[in-house]
């Protein structure tokens, strides 16, 4: 037998800061769509779509091989990369065709039709599954605790809708005034932002009483190399910051310039969506072999 040892911990250089640019724009271009779905915003759904497609273009340029790019979708039974692509597929097909009518004369069906509710659900089913895909992707990898929980698909929507409200945040100052529900957005980007924050402090509490590995990771995020872009980046100024500015907005303290602190806490809310995904990457490391 050969005895293997470990001095210290190797992280991972599998996901570059190319995956970690595709996890952001499709999770919140996904995210944006929901978000403008239900608030009943076209134009930022449509923003929603645009970086979903441009996502998948960074992972085409992420791949070893982009000729080779319609096999990753070749393996939907056995592979989420191949899931992820199929729910990219879906999301984007559906939710052009969803959103045309607005943009498009003479289509045989409009959003209040039954085949335009139709399409937006299918389009909705597809943002979901960009959403999570990412998180499911990570946890399915044993050897980096870390990532190896159920709680990181949930940890990456919460993340998605969180951008996704930011996106929105970001356009509304340009966005037409008098069909927006101000306070409708104010809402949902509080509670998004709040159940982003929650859990995210779940998730690392969780990983700090696991494996030595996962501790590994945690002491990294809070006080190792990542302590800075984490700690500071991550949660001061992409969720603490952002909820206490939507809160000002929402009690009405910011007057005449509410609408331009909701757009920079969407800005702050982006960067640290940006932020949360590169630092997941480079947190992962192996487990110890002994």
């Amino acid at each position: 037998m050969i005895a293997q040892f470990t001095i210290g911990f190797k992280q991972q250089k599998l996901w570059t800061s190319l995956a970690a640019i595709d996890f952001f724009l499709g999770g919140t271009g996904a995210g944006a769509f929901l978000v403008s779905l239900y608030l009943g915003i076209n134009a930022a759904a449509i923003i929603g779509v645009i970086a979903v497609i441009l996502g998948a273009v960074a992972l085409l340029a992420d791949l070893g091989r982009p000729e080779r790019f319609w096999r990753a979708g070749s393996k939907v039974l056995m592979s989420w990369i191949s899931r992820g692509v199929m729910f990219t597929t879906l999301f984007v097909v559906f939710g052009v065709l969803y959103l045309a009518p607005d943009w498009v004369a003479g289509l045989g069906w409009s959003r209040g039709t039954g085949l335009g509710q139709a399409l937006g659900i299918i389009a909705a089913i597809g943002a979901v599954g960009v959403m999570m895909y990412t998180g499911f992707l990570l946890s399915h990898s044993p050897a980096i605790p870390f990532w190896n929980t159920t709680l990181l698909p949930l940890l990456f929507a919460s993340s998605a809708l969180t951008c996704g409200g930011g996106l929105v945040f970001l356009v509304s100052p340009v966005l037409d005034q008098k069909a927006l529900d101000v306070r409708s957005m104010e809402n949902i980007g509080l509670v998004l932002l709040a159940a982003n924050l929650l859990f995210l402090g779940v998730y690392v509490l969780n990983m700090q009483f696991s494996t030595v590995a996962a501790r590994e990771s945690v002491r990294m995020l809070v006080s190792g190399s990542l302590a800075m872009p984490f700690v500071l980046g991550v949660t001061a100024i992409g969720l603490v910051i952002p909820l206490i500015l939507t809160a000002l907005a929402l009690a009405g303290w910011l007057g005449s310039g509410a609408s331009t602190v909701i757009a920079l806490a969407g800005f702050l809310m982006l960067v640290g969506g940006f932020l949360f995904r590169q630092c997941m990457l480079k947190a992962g490391v192996y487990a110890p072999i002994i």
